[in-house]
């Protein structure tokens, strides 16, 4: 176990200063066909100075990096992503638990992407001790440009390799006959700002007010999921820098691994930021803060790499839910040249999914602001709306039919992710091995049907007419692969948590109340996961399969291999 450590490649992140520019993770193409090749093994991270510590990491293409490197696919061709795990310790094989298990097994997810479930696939089980795989996605010639990322995402330490750095952005880029209007080209084709992974470094040795440090179903730290394996297979070693410590303390975010860089910016220059959520313990409220913040505003362009339609929104605070992309724009008039402005962590936002589940932090990163120079040419805030292909075209107006036949218009389900349960609608996740069908799919489903879906996060023991649908109070972000669904009634009159009529692949099921969805899955037949966002719960059964098929009327379907 040591030596897995003492041979692996360390990874030492740049030490940074408090509010150093904000840096690039390295990047990487895969377009055309090409082979991207992705090394998993263990090594010592350096977190800005802060912290270092042993933990899984990726090595793509001989660049070891937390986060991940960036990932660039473009929509039309094909991308293969070679993954070899170096890591040592026990083979797992066919074996599963609702537990943590199988810490050195790995697989891999492309969350966001619009591919075959047969591509996306996290049935597959790349053993440690260099067994390897090669994940082949063939991208359709309609798949969106948008922002994505990509994480492990073996049931079982899916938490303990996804938070502990086997993570990074994933860009797709639009096929060649799509056109952006010109507001919105300017900014993605000439981007000032990298894209920037949030991740939550939360190793302060408990979690209180989160249900109990020794429950399974508290939100432990980091420290505290490594301890639930045994044996411990790469031991953490946490070195503090205390100096430092007094400043961030043990629980903070990082952005591209750094704390609180700074982003540079132009007054009277709209610019476009492209973010993903990366941590798994607390959903992240932004907020524009400062005496200049009043002079700054944010422009929602997307969520979840799909574009909203107009108007955009403008708001000065969003809140990104677990696995959450956002893409805005960020436009500050000439009255706040020359300042700083704060984006700091609320706790406490207008809208908030969940009192215990945020943390606060007073600065995440900063905006300086500059002044525009002479003749140089700034860009408009974007008021154009971009087009969307066929398999995102809008199900809002399509007419509901509550309790109809299934497949026929719509049929409303009601699908709980349930804490209490440990499951999907009282069910543990049954396992990739099991062939009973009532028991290997939660739900299933006709291509090119729509379907109308309740998720809840209500109180235990409640019922619905259709069957049990079990759950504890608070909120659990829900995920789906492979088919985006539209919020058809999210509960949010605000748009900084979601908006009736956006696309997204995960949002929170309300407490209680409910999130209702609508999504209608095209081409691809095959075994869909859904699951709870919040890893820790996935890894203890809060996950399950969707059948994706073709019914008689169903046309179009790309069956599996």
């Amino acid at each position: 176990m040591i030596k897995n450590i003492a041979t692996a490649v360390t990874v030492l992140l740049p030490l940074s200063v408090h509010c150093e520019e904000l840096k690039e993770v390295p990047a990487v193409r895969c377009t055309g066909g090409e082979v991207v090749d992705i090394q998993v093994e263990a090594g010592r991270v350096d977190i800005d100075g802060i912290l270092s510590l042993n933990t899984r990491i990726y090595k793509v293409n001989g660049v070891s990096s937390v986060p991940g490197s960036t990932i660039v696919m473009k929509a039309g061709e094909v991308c293969h992503l070679n993954v070899t795990n170096n890591l040592i310790g026990e083979v797992c094989g066919s074996q599963h638990s609702n537990t943590y298990h199988c810490p050195d097994t790995t697989t891999l997810h492309t969350h966001g992407l619009h591919v075959s479930p047969f591509d996306d696939n996290i049935d597959t089980h790349v053993e440690p001790n260099g067994d390897y795989h090669t994940y082949t996605y063939t991208l359709p010639d309609y798949h969106l440009m948008g922002t994505h990322w990509y994480h492990a995402h073996h049931h079982g330490s899916t938490a303990l390799q996804a938070q502990g750095g086997m993570a990074g952005i994933l860009l797709m880029e639009p096929h060649d006959s799509y056109k952006l209007p010109s507001d919105l080209s300017k900014l993605y084709e000439n981007p000032k700002i990298p894209p920037m992974m949030f991740n939550h470094i939360n190793y302060n040795g408990s979690d209180a007010g989160a249900g109990g440090f020794f429950n399974i179903f508290s939100f432990f730290d980091q420290e505290g999921v490594v301890g639930q394996y045994d044996p411990v297979t790469v031991p953490l070693d946490l070195e503090w820098n205390e100096e430092r410590v007094k400043e961030t303390g043990k629980d903070f975010y990082v952005v591209n691994g750094q704390y609180n860089p700074t982003v540079t910016i132009t007054a009277g220059d709209a610019t476009l930021l492209r973010m993903s959520h990366a941590g798994d313990y607390k959903h992240l409220c932004l907020v524009l803060e400062g005496e200049s913040a009043q002079y700054c505003t944010m422009t929602l362009l997307a969520r979840d790499g799909v574009f909203h339609r107009t108007p955009y929104l403008t708001m000065s605070t969003i809140v990104m839910t677990q696995g959450t992309r956002v893409d805005l724009s960020i436009f500050c008039s000439s009255e706040a040249a020359g300042t700083t402005v704060r984006v700091s962590a609320s706790e406490n936002p207008p809208v908030n999914p969940s009192s215990v589940n945020t943390h606060s932090q007073h600065s995440v990163f900063e905006f300086s602001v500059k002044s525009k120079r002479p003749f140089q040419t700034v860009n408009p805030i974007p008021t154009s709306e971009a087009p969307l292909p066929s398999n995102l075209d809008s199900l809002m107006n399509v007419p509901a039919q509550k309790g109809g036949e299934r497949g026929v218009d719509t049929i409303t389900l009601g699908v709980a992710l349930n804490l209490q349960g440990r499951g999907v609608n009282g069910q543990g996740f049954p396992g990739w091995q099991e062939t009973d069908e009532q028991k290997r799919y939660a739900e299933e489903f006709c291509l090119d049907k729509v379907y109308e879906l309740e998720l809840t996060g209500g109180p235990a023991n409640t019922f619905n007419p259709d069957g049990p649908v079990l759950s504890s109070g608070g909120f659990h972000p829900y995920h789906q692969h492979i088919n985006h669904f539209q919020i058809y009634d999210g509960k949010d009159n605000t748009g900084m948590v979601m908006r009736d009529g956006e696309w997204r692949d995960i949002v929170p099921a309300w407490s209680e109340v409910g999130t209702v969805i609508r999504f209608k899955p095209v081409k691809y037949e095959g075994d869909v996961v859904l699951h709870c966002h919040l890893l820790q719960h996935e890894d203890s059964g809060m996950m399950a399969l969707y059948k994706m098929k073709t019914c008689p009327s169903s046309s179009n379907a790309t069956k599996s291999k």
